[in-house]
Formats: structure tokens, sequence, C-alpha cells
């Protein structure tokens, strides 16, 4: 069985809707491909917190939701990559678009764990958003729109589509692949979005001009993934993934 043929039944392999026969060789080919058990393992998670834990919809939800599908539309341009929304109506599989409404409804759920409840009204806000983009980008094909590991080319991208400047930083000597950026959104604005990667796991550094929201330093693992938010110089940075405290840490330290 092919990745692209698994994939589209991975999802219903995890709700028990597949028949014994197709369940088997899903099954199977997922026990031998990194890439699959990735995204089952990713399903099952999601899965599990949602039946964990259900809360309503924060009231702004559906405003960030559409300001976000709003803002990607606004940068669709000939000769660049196709814009998140673009991707969402026009390119996803079956599998993607089932993903995506378990991963919304987790993202649900998680606002009303205790780890949010004990945090400021607009603190929680910006770690759902953090994290709920970065879980989203783990979904899709490809989670930049610049695919470099050139600091000359990721860092002018940016230019013209944000009114400042994120530091993009060449850290593949200490371990610290850049993969390249994109645009998303974050308590109500447009930020920038770096992804690095160390060994298989990915991470994403969300950057954007910092204010008195962002100056205390926030740490916390939730669903399975550690969140850091600090700021420095000026700007306030945001780092997601399920790479271990310490290493995240490190990359901390680095930028």
């Amino acid at each position: 069985m092919r990745c692209d043929q698994a994939r589209d039944r991975i999802a219903l392999l995890v709700d028990g809707e597949l028949p014994p026969g197709e369940r088997d060789a899903v099954s199977a080919h997922a026990a031998d491909c990194p890439d699959c058990a990735r995204i089952r393992d990713e399903l099952l998670r999601l899965r599990n917190h949602l039946q964990q834990a259900r809360e309503p919809a924060p009231p702004k939800l559906l405003d960030r939701m559409s300001a976000r599908l709003a803002m990607e539309a606004e940068e669709t341009e000939p000769g660049f990559r196709r814009t998140f929304a673009d991707r969402v109506v026009q390119g996803l599989s079956p599998y993607l678009r089932r993903a995506a409404v378990i991963l919304l409804a987790c993202v649900l759920s998680i606002a009303g764990t205790a780890w949010w409840m004990q945090r400021s009204g607009e603190e929680a806000a910006v770690s759902r958003d953090v994290l709920a983009a970065h879980v989203r980008s783990l979904l899709q094909d490809d989670p930049v729109q610049v695919a470099s590991a050139d600091t000359h080319t990721v860092k002018p991208w940016f230019a013209g589509r944000l009114d400042y400047a994120p530091v993009v930083k060449d850290l593949s000597g200490e371990g610290f692949r850049l993969v390249g950026g994109r645009l998303d959104y974050v308590d109500g604005q447009r930020v920038a979005a770096l992804v690095y990667r160390r060994r298989l796991h990915q991470i994403t550094v969300f950057v954007w001009p910092s204010d008195s929201r962002a100056a205390a330093p926030v740490s916390a693992r939730v669903a399975g993934y550690n969140l850091l938010g600090w700021s420095r110089a000026g700007m306030a940075y945001w780092a997601v993934s399920d790479l271990n405290e310490g290493e995240l840490r490190e990359l901390q330290s680095l930028l």
C-alpha cells in the first residue's frame, strides 16, 4: 500500500470504521512507515484529548478564524506557494479535512484545561493561538510558505508582508536546521512563524513586536507539546514543539 492510499484511510482506522481487510493493510503500512505512524499517533492523541474534555467554543474563536482566512486570501500572489486557505479549500485530501475537524475539536477541548484556567485571559488566548497554529501546520504537506535554510532568503520574504523585520538565524551548526518561514495569525495580528527542525521534531517559533502582555516568561506542557514564551530586544517569542523542554530551551537561548 502506498502512503497516499494509507493516509486517506488512517482517520477511518483510528475511528474503527475500516473493514477487517483494509484495517490490517493500513495498520501494517503504518507499522513500517514512520511518517504514516506519526500521523496515526497524532490522531490518536487528538482523539483521546477530545474524549477527555469538551468545552464551549470561546466567543472570539469564529472572529479569529475568519480573520485568519481573510489574511491568507490577501497573500495570494502569482509565483508563490498556494496559501493556507487555498490549500484547505482546494488541495487537502479527505484525511486532512477530517483531521482538521478533529484538530479544531481538540483545540476547543484543550481550551478548558486546568493549565489555561490558571492563566490570565489574554495569555491563555495567545497560548491557544500558537498551539493551534503549530498543530495546524503539522497537518499540511508543507508547513512553510518560503522554504529555505538561507537566512538571506527567508528574512527578506517577510518584507512588505509585515511591518517589522523578524530576526532569522541559521542554527544548523547548533543542531536546529532552519526549514523556512510563513505568515500566521496570533492574538488578532499577523505574525512571523519560523520553522526549525531538530532530528524528526518540528519547531515553530512565532515572532512579533512585544508589549506588556508578552513580557513575562511562560513555560508549559499542553497536550504533549511544550510551549515557551519570552521577550527579547523588543520582540515577543513563542516556541512550540513536541521536542523535550531542555532542548527547546536550548533553542530559546540561541535566538
